[in-house]
This record gives C-alpha cells, sequence and structure tokens, in this order.
C-alpha cells in the first residue's frame, strides 16, 4: 500500500514540474512596445517604438494589423508585447476601427494615450525619442492645454452621440493643442 501511495506521489510530483513552465515566454524574448503610429492610403503603415533603447523602430506595411504584427515579430525575433504602450500616433486612418482593434485584440493598456500626427505621423517616432513624446502629450494634458485623450476617453468621444473625440495633436515642433477626429 505505501508503495502504490509513493509511485502515486511521485508522478504527480513529476508531473508538475515537468509540465507548464516550458511554453511560456521569458522577458527577454519579448519586445516591449512604447508608443506606435498608424497610417492608411492602400496598405496600412505601423511604426513600432521599444522600451529597450538598444531596439531599433519597426516600420512595417500590409493589409491587415495582424500581417503587419506577424511581420515586425518574425523582423525583430521576438514577440511584441502591448499591455505597457503608452503612445498611439494616428496619422489619416479609420480612427474607431483602429483604436478598437488595439484595445479588443493587442490589449493596450486602457490609460494609453492616443494622439494625432497627420500626415507626419510615422516620421514623428522616427525623428523623435518615443518616451520624451509620450511625457509631452501626458505633460500637455496635465496643464490643460490639451484635452484628456487616453484610449478610452477617445473611442467613447467616436463611439458616442458626437462621434467624434479632441486630441493632443504632435508636430515636428512638439505639441500643439489639439485636434478633433472623427467617425469615418
Amino acid at each position: 500500500m505505501m508503495k502504490k501511495i509513493m509511485v502515486l506521489l511521485t508522478t504527480v510530483v513529476l508531473s508538475f514540474a515537468l509540465t507548464g513552465c516550458a511554453s511560456y515566454d521569458e522577458v527577454y524574448d519579448k519586445n516591449y512596445l512604447r508608443a506606435i503610429s498608424f497610417e492608411e492610403n492602400t496598405n496600412k503603415k505601423v511604426v513600432f517604438s521599444f522600451y529597450d533603447n538598444n531596439a531599433e523602430l519597426l516600420s512595417e506595411s500590409g493589409s491587415s494589423f495582424d500581417e503587419i504584427r506577424s511581420n515586425a515579430e518574425l523582423e525583430c525575433g521576438k514577440t511584441i508585447f502591448t499591455g505597457h504602450t503608452e503612445l498611439i500616433i494616428l496619422g489619416e486612418c479609420d480612427y474607431a476601427e483602429t483604436l478598437t482593434f488595439l484595445l479588443k485584440v493587442w490589449k493596450v493598456s486602457p490609460s494609453c494615450l492616443v494622439a494625432y500626427g497627420g500626415k507626419q505621423a510615422s516620421e514623428l517616432l522616427n525623428s523623435d525619442n518615443s518616451e520624451e513624446l509620450a511625457d509631452s502629450v501626458r505633460k500637455a494634458v496635465e496643464q490643460g492645454i490639451s484635452p484628456k485623450c487616453d484610449i478610452i476617453t477617445v473611442l467613447s468621444g467616436l463611439l458616442g452621440n458626437g462621434k467624434s473625440a479632441e486630441i493632443a495633436e504632435i508636430t515636428e515642433n512638439g505639441i500643439k493643442d489639439s485636434h478633433i477626429i472623427n467617425l469615418r
């Protein structure tokens, strides 16, 4: 009887010890997304900026966001983690579709800031430090220069009765008051 209990106990302990943990991505196997910009003409264009200062910006184009993310992950060789994203810079695109996708599918933080970059959205991340851009938007909101523009507030405006939202506008010269985006 004691021998059966020992065999069963050993089996249970070994099954816990040898399963589960190996399938999880480790912290060093991920690129943590700090900021991202979106533009849409005939294709969608996305620029990824990461917390790791040694990681290069990635610029990808494609017909879908999933295709773009998959290509970016192949290029950098790591999974892209979006849960701590601080800033989304919108160019010309379907604002509600883009923000809804980011919130629901890519699971960006509900406190992620949204700013308008217009036709220069991708160049803004190429020329400026994404940390400084996020801090500038945050400070403009705190000082009342720009309205509250987290992703939840912006989506509420776009999908609410007004069908529009006011967000911070970023130019090559810094924050320029605000910009109104409308539901398309």
